[in-house]
């Protein structure tokens, strides 16, 4: 019999964590894993008969294949058995630091105690099959030199079970906790993108409300019954989106003209807006109010800081796997360092949101046009919204 120790699959041998396997059900559902163990431990056993029926065929050519088979199959397809022990007790006493010396003791204890019926199953089967020597010498004289034959290659066996074993089980835990991990950053993505949104609900409530209280001091009842219509509406719309961090470019659109009603009614006749919607675009996905602050920081840098009209303009194109929003207005512009300055909580917004939702997938620039005013221009990648969005 080969001293070859074979290796389980993974099937056989999934482990679980300690507190969840008890003795009836641990066993059990080791159990239930012998058929696929028994053709296991039929390699090694089939290997070592061909093995002894070569060397016998030297001796004697009439010496059968059978014979070496029922030799030699029955010692290996023991290991069949205790495999589903072997494995349970390596998960109640681990062999770690700490617990080792007494683990330790239950092992060889347990080893010994399978070595025995094994030495005991060898010198049955190899007497049943008319081996001379095995007739010859009855098995508490021999016990002894048997033991000492094969306490070295059943040690290595009993060795080989645990040491997969505790493979399979270090190789679960690795992976649940890459699992655990890239949840957790998950969680946190989302939890930051979440502040991110909540950030802008209150900065752009405060905004029109202050727009309201405007209106209110002059007396524009009218005005200001309408904004506060729209705000209602903006309210609405934005808890209806609680919770989606992509919505359709439509929606977005849906939001950003209730934003502009609210703002033509402030502005009137000095805020013109002007639209260039590729249709293409529409059912592409896009982060939740991401056009809202670009638009407000247009109207308040390239309209709030004149007296005379303003233009703002919203552009939405497809260019290859591309998605290209533009929010371009003709202010004044952008001063020198106006990124370092309090008051650009939409920009950042915005900013911060592109980074956490699509790495470095996106471009997102505010400059200074050729002609006067800034363009906010955001390139993203297209997918329509019957498309799941990975967050990065």
């Amino acid at each position: 019999m080969e001293s070859t120790s074979p290796a389980l699959p993974s099937s056989a041998v999934t482990p679980r964590p300690v507190s969840s396997v008890s003795a009836p059900s641990g066993l059990l559902r080791l159990l239930r894993r012998l058929p696929p163990l028994l053709l296991i431990w039929a390699v090694p056993g089939i290997i070592g008969a061909s093995q002894n029926y070569i060397y016998a065929q030297a001796k004697d050519p009439t010496y059968p294949f059978s014979r070496a088979l029922m030799m030699i199959l029955p010692a290996w397809e023991y290991w069949a058995f205790a495999t589903p022990l072997i494995l349970w007790l390596g998960r109640r006493w681990r062999l770690e630091r700490g617990a080792w010396p007494r683990s330790l003791a239950v092992h060889v204890s347990t080893f010994f105690s399978l070595m025995l019926p094994h030495v005991v199953l060898v010198h049955t089967v190899s007497k049943a099959c008319g081996e001379q020597w095995y007739i010859d010498n009855p098995l508490p004289q021999i016990l002894p030199m048997m033991l000492s034959k094969y306490i070295v290659t059943d040690l290595l066996i009993y060795g080989g079970i645990l040491s997969v074993g505790y493979a399979v089980e270090y190789h679960r835990r690795y992976r649940e906790g890459e699992l655990a991990q890239s949840q957790l950053e998950t969680r946190l993505v989302h939890a930051q993108l979440d502040v991110l949104r909540a950030q802008l609900h209150p900065h752009f409530l405060f905004n029109t409300l202050n727009a309201i209280s405007v209106l209110v001091r002059k007396q524009d009842t009218a005005g200001s019954i309408r904004m506060l219509t729209g705000v209602s509406e903006l309210l609405r719309m934005a808890l209806n989106n609680t919770g989606r961090q992509h919505v359709p470019l439509h929606e977005d659109l849906d939001f950003l003209e209730r934003y502009l009603d609210i703002e033509q009614t402030r502005f009137q006749d000095r805020l013109q807006v002007v639209r260039a919607i590729d249709p293409a675009t529409l059912g592409a996905l896009v982060p939740s109010l991401i056009l809202q602050p670009l638009v407000e920081n247009a109207i308040k840098h390239g309209l709030s800081a004149r007296s005379g009209a303003g233009r703002v303009e919203l552009r939405a194109s497809r260019e290859g796997a591309r998605l290209v929003l533009e929010v371009l207005d003709d202010g004044p512009g952008l001063a020198p360092g106006w990124d370092t300055h309090d008051g650009c909580i939409g920009v950042a917004n915005v900013r911060a949101r592109m980074h956490q939702l699509y790495g470095d997938r996106h471009t997102f620039t505010l400059e200074n046009r050729p002609g006067g005013g800034v363009r906010a221009r955001l390139e993203l990648p297209f997918q329509s919204a019957s498309e799941q969005v990975p967050v990065s």
